[in-house]
């Protein structure tokens, strides 16, 4: 493949700054890199600083540009995606070292290689980006890499289950472009991000073929900033429930324990029974450790009573199939409710072991432990509370949007039980609580969010949090919780206004280069 001319007048490259970043030592552009990556992370919970991933992805870019071969830019994709994934997902350590039953050198080892593996989808849309510019220069660089990363994240979200974990779009909840989440959800958001950052690399090296992009940018941030002073309705208010959130704060070494579990659910009953004015309690992931045909007779007279109040009690609670041969993580509504819902989306390593035939023996040797819960089916009925539905969610599954958003049409509320205490001090937490408001505000409904160990709390339809339990501490909260109907675009349309801006952009970005490219060849 031939070395890009940087320098010709066709591709608009600025040749000074553009020789300069090609001619840094590898070792300086590695680290410069790693650093750019690690930046970005600032933009997430619970630092909030948004222009951290714009200078990530725009280094990203430069980067790629400046590159002299297609191996190069995989290297330097890959070095970004160290600093970002080393500093982002570094709380997976604290859940395997902590808890895995595993010294800190494997603990280590495992974590470098998940970090090594999501870096990869970075280093190949790098690759890809760079080879595109080759094959493609009538279309501008900076459009080129955003379809590329953004194809890359939507890869990483897809493949293997998907760790759909610190997306572009989630940097962006202090911006304006926060308003756009209900027309296009993450995705759009997403697109955004990267192309405002790659079109502003483009244009520190002076770049041609970048107005169609601006304007689309201008259109995009503009609309985002309307709606940001000038509020459109797309869904309606039709009730309220009051609600009650049980934080137990179980110690995660100590959850499963015969002797924890005794207290540990005569505590959670308890304080439901000091709270039956509120027509919904909530308790945390798990917070049953007996499983559902063992605790179902024993909550005969319970289930009972929370009827005669009016009041349905939502929990976690493991279940098995009649042959004990397959388990399920679940949530159960009972009292003035009904439903059972089986997780779908298991966490790797977590609730399952991928390729387990294989990899079992290996983490045997290790000493870490097995797990083997089954996924539940993908059609599954939203939960009843009295004349409400709620579209469950069991921890991880809040990360994936579509999932989300195909459950909410059936819902006047979404409630997301999680057990975060697997990740200790650490930020995963605030992260997890910020997806949480993302799929609120996409979706125009209240979160009801209720965990072990915090971040407990009650996120409103515009993903602002209106409530908020503190983290580590036995307590409860109470909030009147908002129903709507309606859908908002991106509940309607999913991934097609992202779709469409893309197409558009690579349509007129397309004749404009054509037509610099005839001025070009007249000179």
């Amino acid at each position: 493949m031939p070395h890009p001319d940087f320098t010709n007048i066709k591709t608009g490259w600025e040749p000074r700054l553009s020789a300069k970043l090609s001619q840094l030592p590898p070792l300086v552009v590695g680290l410069i890199a790693v650093i750019a990556g690690a930046i970005g992370v600032t933009s997430f919970s619970p630092f909030h600083f948004w222009p951290g991933y714009f200078i990530s992805i725009a280094v990203f870019g430069l980067l790629i540009f400046t590159s002299t071969s297609s191996k190069a830019a995989f290297w330097r994709g890959n070095a970004v995606g160290l600093g970002f994934f080393g500093a982002g997902v570094s709380w997976v350590y604290v859940s395997i070292a902590e808890y895995g039953q595993v010294g800190s050198i494997i603990a280590g080892a495992i974590t470098f290689g998940f970090v090594a593996l999501l870096c990869a989808f970075w280093g190949f849309s790098a690759w890809l980006s760079w080879a595109l510019i080759q094959r493609f220069p009538l279309l501008p660089a900076s459009l080129l890499v955003t379809l590329s990363l953004l194809g890359g994240e939507l890869a990483r979200s897809s493949l293997f289950t998907g760790f759909p974990w610190l997306l572009p779009g989630y940097a962006i909840e202090n911006t304006w472009l926060f308003e756009l989440l209900p027309i296009g959800g993450i995705w759009l958001t997403s697109a955004c991000v990267i192309l405002t950052s790659c079109v502003t690399a483009s244009v520190l090296l002076k770049a041609k073929n970048q107005l169609a992009l601006i304007v689309t940018l201008i259109i995009c941030w503009g609309g985002a900033a309307f709606l940001n002073y000038s509020p459109v309705s797309w869904v309606q208010q039709t009730g309220t429930l009051k609600t009650t959130l049980i934080q137990g704060n179980v110690k995660q070494d100590e959850k499963w324990l015969t002797q924890t579990a005794a207290q540990s659910l005569a505590y959670y009953q308890q304080t439901t029974i000091e709270h039956l004015d509120s027509e919904l309690i909530v308790w945390p992931e798990t917070a049953i450790t007996y499983t559902y045909p063992q605790i179902k007779p024993y909550f005969a007279a319970f289930s009972k009573e929370l009827e005669d109040s009016n009041t349905t009690l939502i929990t976690g609670i493991p279940d098995v199939s009649a042959d004990k041969q397959n388990y399920y993580n679940a949530i159960w509504a009972t009292g003035n409710g009904f439903g059972l819902y089986y997780k779908r989306r298991l966490v790797p390593f977590g609730e399952y072991i991928p390729f387990a035939e294989y990899i079992g023996p290996i983490l045997d040797v290790f000493g870490m432990p097995m797990s083997s819960f089954k996924s539940g089916d993908e059609n599954q009925p939203v939960l009843q509370v009295g004349e409400w539905g709620i579209a469950p969610f069991i921890c991880y599954e809040i990360v994936y949007a579509e999932q989300v958003r195909r459950m909410v049409r059936d819902s006047d509320f979404l409630i997301t039980i999680s057990n975060d205490g697997w990740f200790g001090t650490s930020f995963g937490p605030w992260q997890h609580l910020q997806i949480a408001q993302f799929r609120a505000k996409e979706a125009g409904r209240y979160v009801i969010r209720a965990t072990n160990t915090g971040i407990t709390a009650f996120i409103n339809e515009k993903g602002e949090v209106v409530a908020q339990a503190p983290q580590f501490e036995r307590t409860t909260l109470t909030a009147e919780a908002k129903a709507f109907t309606g859908n908002t675009p991106y509940v309607q349309w999913g991934y097609w206004p992202t779709l469409l801006l893309l197409g558009i952009c690579l349509v007129f970005t397309y004749l404009n280069g054509l037509i610099l490219n005839r001025k070009t060849d007249n000179q």
